[in-house]
């Protein structure tokens, strides 16, 4: 039988099969979730890994919802669901809290959340909701660093959840039938629209507006709304997009940023405004598990175009650019328009870019003026022009969701890195003379044999 903390004035086992009324969607869909990672650890280590929680064989987690805390018993202060992990003799728990469909979090109500984790011990506050973030330790809610002091904030989307069931599936590394078949289930139960879960879907409402302000050549501020507003939508899809490419590639992706935008998320949001404005392009870097390369998504406001390319080095042990582009025509053997290739050369020697089918026909049509010149890498893009789409909330997202995987399945999946080859061993001076006194010893003789009687 489970024990409640001694902080735990009331709170239910999570059940699989919860009984709460049709409309408590909430309550229904963390009970499941926190029922389903009590047995399977493999789901739980995968979900609480993201807030530094390492799950053993030794760790026991335990879940509870509709929790009522000692130091608080306001109706209105009462979170959906605790979860406690008990390693040896230490213990560590957290509070959740969650919002289905277009609900998002309230600032007020986590704050609340936060100062009843620190009165009562508990270490933190988990918010699930259909809200993306880049990384777990950020938060779509802005909350003091002095209330953070001694209480971690967390933020799992639903959709980073479907994900890291997908991909335990894929990797097959659950071995126990029955805890495969929860896995299996709660996955069925989360991709249903009708639970309420929901991915990325569309720019805010003033996408339009902006991107046509742009393309009449009016000058963008730092206080625009839209501005704004568009920086919040992108680092949204940054992250549904990273999902997807997980869920694609069946391995977790990861967003590429600065270490100082890591661990200081308003400060990213400040940056990405200011580039903006000095250049209208949204840009986002993406890792795949041992890829050429890293995979940049770049939307350009001003030309309403939509690029993915990733960069490989050239092969140095090949002389010439002909040897060199050939030997990356070989992993691109499907021609596809969109796609571009760019070679960057030695010194000043501005890149040259040709289409992928037409070196398919003569590389050497990439070379520079300087034909002693072989390029040192190359930039493989696709790039699509999506006209008016560009413009519209859902069509614009609706293209950036179809043209990075389409990037990966042409170009990212068939790119190898080049490695220089192992260096050969050095022979040294004397093993080299004794092999050639030999060969002389055993050279055969060119005079005639002597005649005998």
């Amino acid at each position: 039988m489970i024990e409640r903390p001694d902080f735990l004035k009331w709170g239910d086992p999570a059940r699989l099969f919860p009984i709460v009324a049709d409309s408590s969607r909430e309550q229904r869909i963390t009970s499941i979730l926190l029922a389903v990672m009590t047995q399977v650890p493999a789901l739980a280590a995968e979900l609480l890994g993201t807030a530094g929680i390492r799950i053993g064989v030794r760790s026991r987690v335990e879940a509870f919802t509709e929790v009522v805390l000692i130091e608080e018993s306001e109706a209105k202060n009462r979170p959906d669901g605790l979860v406690v992990v008990t390693t040896g003799k230490s213990k560590w728990s957290a509070l959740i809290e969650a919002k289905i469909g277009k609900s998002d979090l309230e600032p007020e109500q986590v704050q609340r959340y936060i100062e009843m984790a620190r009165d009562n011990g508990i270490d933190a506050v988990i918010t699930i909701s259909n809200q993306f973030v880049t990384r777990a330790d950020h938060s779509p809610v802005q909350m003091s660093k002095v209330l953070l002091r001694k209480v971690g904030l967390y933020h799992w989307s639903w959709m980073s959840i479907v994900t890291a069931c997908k991909i335990l599936q894929h990797q097959q590394s659950i071995e126990d039938t029955e805890q495969a078949f929860l896995l299996r289930e709660l996955l069925r139960y989360l991709e249903d629209p009708r639970t309420g879960v929901e991915r990325f879907s569309q720019m805010g409402a003033d996408w339009k507006d902006l991107t046509q302000r742009i393309n009449n050549g009016a000058s963008l501020k730092k206080s625009d709304d839209d501005v704004a507003n568009a920086i919040g939508c992108w680092i949204e899809e940054e992250r549904d997009l990273c999902l997807q490419l997980s869920r694609h590639v069946g391995q977790t992706v990861e967003t590429m940023m600065e270490r100082k935008y890591r661990i200081d998320p308003a400060a990213r949001i400040k940056a990405s405004i200011a580039a903006l404005i000095d250049c209208p392009i949204l840009k986002s870097t993406y890792r795949v598990p041992d890829c050429a390369g890293d995979i940049e998504v770049a939307a350009n406001l001003q030309l309403r175009t939509i690029s993915v390319s990733m960069k490989v080095k050239a092969p140095l042990d090949k002389k010439s650019t002909k040897a060199r582009t050939n030997w990356l025509l070989k992993m691109l053997k499907q021609d596809d328009p969109r796609i571009l290739v760019s070679a960057h050369w030695p010194g000043r020697a501005a890149p040259t870019q040709k289409p992928l089918e037409m070196l398919h026909k003569d590389p050497e049509l990439i070379q520079t003026d300087n034909p002693t010149l072989a390029p040192h890498s190359f930039e493989i893009t696709l790039v699509d022009s999506t006209g008016k789409r560009f413009g519209g909330r859902r069509t614009f997202i609706e293209d950036v969701e179809a043209i990075v995987p389409a990037f990966y399945d042409l170009v990212g999946q068939n790119l190898r890195a080049w490695q220089p080859a192992p260096p050969r061993p050095v022979k040294s001076k004397l093993d080299e003379a004794l092999t050639e006194v030999v060969e002389q010893e055993v050279e055969p003789s060119t005079e005639p044999p002597e005649q005998t009687d």
